[in-house]
């Protein structure tokens, strides 16, 4: 009899989940297994847990309504910081967005007793939060481990073009998480779904015109190494109007239905930008406004002129902040303020461009963090963040953003490194790739002497294109002091490589490189045998990569290649007794390559070492490859070259590998 007891009551918590899945939230109501509750099972670290949310939609007229719910359980101390919400809406002069009916409430179970303390009208704070928005901020009371928290309140939105839509996932794990929207028959949505549950959900019910997602077992989003931009790759959905119904009469007096629809192609959605007044000033700017009284272009090729234009603005036009795509200024207004947007910066380096002949067209992107990994392919006026410029020049093309004289004509951002940007032309607009040649990486060429009781290495580091560009105010104060680059980029254990000499000088081919000399020696006990490390890894060190497992993709932003050799002279009186074994490793995908590679002949021993990443994007399904190949480079790198004193037993050349 106490068996089957116990049989049962186990099949009464295996079987829980369900009953939780299986019914509605209902606010007020609570049920065993969320007091239960006390652990992930996909994520056991986790101090708390959206134990299931709800959004249900609804237009009245033109106007959306929703009513929203969550709630979270507090499994561990650190948990407690969710007890602090903070909800945000757009105002706006025209009362776009609302928010009301807000309930919110701590439940406690003690000694099998349920306490509930529940806030009242006075515990909701109200903030502006500037450019139109408002929050609404409160913190639960009581809140301890094993706390539920609960809360919900209803929103409207007259803002109908583009819905707010809803991201399923949390900086928490979600067990369940719900998105129901009923549409009018005379409104007609596209859905823009993103992430493999979305995507793949049936969302069709059979209510016409209702849609449901109901996503479950929800991964936290946190950052990880390498994946700054998280927001690009949750669970999310988004709809854009994609027309509407309305009924007019003809010449006859009869009644008819008829279907607007918006944004038929991309040139819809690039003359709805370009035809507005502002747009239209710089695109096609009165004679001589956009003319630069400090350039002769006559002395000058297209290339070399269309790079001093830059340089011009870059240098003269400050950058306000405001990313916008749409100028709010005329184009002599930003000429003569000498300051604007993104958008009104990036617009007049095209009207300069253009005035001068050059081609030059403004394309929008969605850079990385705006909350979309891969553009939608279909007109959708909502996923673009920023308005930079492309330019033809013979037959090449070159991305351009002026706002910041730190980025060299040609180059973009680390943001804006994405795959594709919506082209506005006069005819067949659209999307198209996005790809800027470049040779990024770091070459470091070393020659070693060892010494009776030292060590000397003469090195030369070459940082090229991206590498140098985004890391140039690093390389900035190396040039000013010597300990700067002892700290950043020599070892920082042991007894380290000690700095003599370093000079920085820019490459005088290309203004997105230069060269680091620099001679270090490093004192060694005499009478022992000598341990080396052939050089130094400058990136990844320490190892990034050192969690089990990854929710989100690798982002190296760029591809890059970087190149080692080494060249050491072994010492009258040594012999190479041991060095690493030569490694040749690549990821199933192609997408990391790396190479080591030692050769001894005679009295000399040359050490080289290739690391590829021709793919920037390395999926999460591939980041066990990825740890194991990051842990074989990092300790490759540490291995040291052993040279022992010669005996009379001792051979004097060692064979090569």
């Amino acid at each position: 009899m106490v068996f089957s007891r116990i049989l049962v009551s186990f099949i009464i918590l295996a079987l829980s989940p369900l009953f939780l899945f299986s019914q509605e939230m209902r606010f007020g109501k609570y049920n065993d297994f969320e007091f239960n509750f006390n652990e992930v099972s996909f994520d056991p670290e986790a101090d708390a847990v959206v134990l299931q949310e709800s959004c249900y939609n609804l237009f009245s007229g033109i106007v959306l309504g929703s009513k929203i719910h969550r709630r979270i359980k507090i499994l561990k101390e650190s948990g407690k910081e969710q007890a602090d919400v903070t909800l945000r809406y757009f105002k706006g002069d025209d009362n776009i967005q609302d928010l009301f009916k807000i309930k919110a409430q701590t439940i406690n179970l003690i000694n099998g007793e349920i306490q509930i303390e529940k806030l009242s009208k006075g515990d909701f704070y109200e903030v502006d939060a500037g450019d139109g928005w408002k929050e609404i901020r409160f913190t639960f009371p009581g809140v301890q481990i094993g706390s539920i928290i609960d809360f919900s309140y209803e929103k409207t939105d007259k803002s109908i073009v583009s819905l707010e839509g809803w991201v399923f996932q949390n900086e928490i794990p979600t067990l369940k998480s719900i998105y129901d929207i009923t549409f009018p028959s005379f409104l007609r949505y596209k859905n823009l779904t993103q992430g493999l549950k979305t995507i793949t959900h049936n969302y069709q019910t059979k209510t016409k015109g209702n849609y449901r997602w109901e996503l479950e077992n929800l991964n936290a989003f946190k950052t990880e190494p390498y994946m700054a931009h998280y927001k690009d790759y949750l669970e999310k959905i988004d709809f854009q109007l994609d027309g509407y119904e309305f009924r007019e009469m003809d010449g006859y007096g009869t009644d008819l239905n008829k279907y607007e629809q918006l944004f038929q192609s991309w040139q819809d959605l690039a003359e709805y930008f370009t035809n507005r007044t502002e747009f239209k000033s710089y695109l096609e700017p009165k004679k001589k406004q956009a003319e630069i009284t400090d350039i002769n272009s006559n002395e000058l090729d297209t290339l070399q002129l269309a790079n001093n234009i830059y340089k011009h603005v870059t240098s003269q036009y400050k950058f306000s902040g405001l990313s916008s795509i749409v100028p709010t200024k005329k184009l002599n207004e930003t000429i003569s303020s000498k300051n604007g947007s993104r958008a009104e910066i990036n617009l007049s380096l095209i009207a300069h461009l253009r005035h001068y002949g050059i081609l030059a067209y403004p394309l929008l992107i969605s850079s990385k963090g705006n909350g979309r990994s891969n553009l939608v392919p279909f007109p959708f006026i909502d996923q673009f963040n920023h308005l930079i410029a492309v330019s033809l020049i013979g037959n090449k093309v070159f991305y351009l953003d002026a706002t910041n004289s730190d980025i060299p004509f040609g180059f973009l951002p680390s943001d804006f490194l994405v795959y594709q940007g919506f082209l506005m032309i006069e005819e067949n607009s659209g999307l198209m790739d996005i790809k800027i040649p470049h040779s990024s990486g770091y070459n470091v060429f070393s020659n070693l002497e060892l010494g009776k009781n030292s060590i000397k290495r003469e090195s030369t580091i070459k940082v090229m294109d991206f590498d140098y560009i985004l890391n140039s105010g690093l390389f900035n104060e190396i040039n000013e002091s010597n300990d700067v680059f002892q700290t950043k980029l020599l070892p920082k254990s042991g007894n380290p490589e000690v700095i003599q000499t370093i000079s920085i000088t820019e490459n005088d081919k290309k203004e997105n490189g230069l060269l680091i000399n620099y001679t270090a020696t490093k004192e060694l006990d005499s009478g022992k045998n000598l341990y080396i490390t052939p050089f130094q890894l400058l990136r990844w060190e320490p190892n990034p990569f050192v969690r089990a497992s990854r929710v989100f993709p690798v982002d190296f932003n760029y591809i890059f290649t970087d190149r080692y050799a080494t060249k050491i002279e072994i010492p009258e009186g040594y012999v190479l007794d041991d060095f690493p074994e030569n490694a040749s490793m690549t990821l199933p995908s192609g997408a990391v390559s790396f190479n080591f590679n030692v050769n001894v002949m005679k009295n000399t021993a040359i050490v080289n070492s290739i690391i590829s990443v021709k793919n920037h994007i390395i999926d999460a399904n591939e980041y066990p490859d990825l740890k194991y190949l990051m842990d074989i480079i990092s300790s490759k790198f540490k291995e040291p070259m052993v040279f022992i004193k010669k005996s009379n037993n001792t051979e004097i050349d060692k064979p090569s590998e």
